[in-house]
């Protein structure tokens, strides 16, 4: 990986992951949790207008977060970054690009 990578992670980020947690009803009462802060490069993918996925119409921002590889991102973890909070909805691995990892992700206010 070389310089040019780690000089374009410039954004703090933190990775959540949802702690499940079930109350005398059964209900969930999970919280997210924070994982740890790190260093990744955030860009706005595509453009603020409803977007279709399947049948379902989408609004929002979606964004492209890149970091350095982490065996614990799935599709179970969020970001967050300064006032949004980045849903997971794509990861992809590029061997073109090892050491880093792409999450495609729908944005919201925090």
């Amino acid at each position: 990986m070389g310089a040019e990578v780690a000089g374009a992670l410039d954004q703090r980020v933190v990775i959540e992951r949802w702690q499940g947690s079930r109350d005398g009803a059964g209900d969930d009462v999970g919280q997210w949790q924070a994982v740890e802060r790190v260093f990744a490069a955030v860009a706005r993918d595509g453009d603020a207008r409803g977007q279709a996925a399947g049948d379902a119409a989408r609004s929002g921002r979606r964004w492209r977060v890149r970091l350095r590889t982490r065996d614990d991102l799935d599709l179970a973890v969020r970001i967050i970054w300064r006032d949004q909070i980045l849903a997971v909805r794509g990861i992809d691995r590029d061997p073109g690009a090892p050491g880093i990892v792409t999450l495609w992700c729908d944005g919201r206010p925090a």
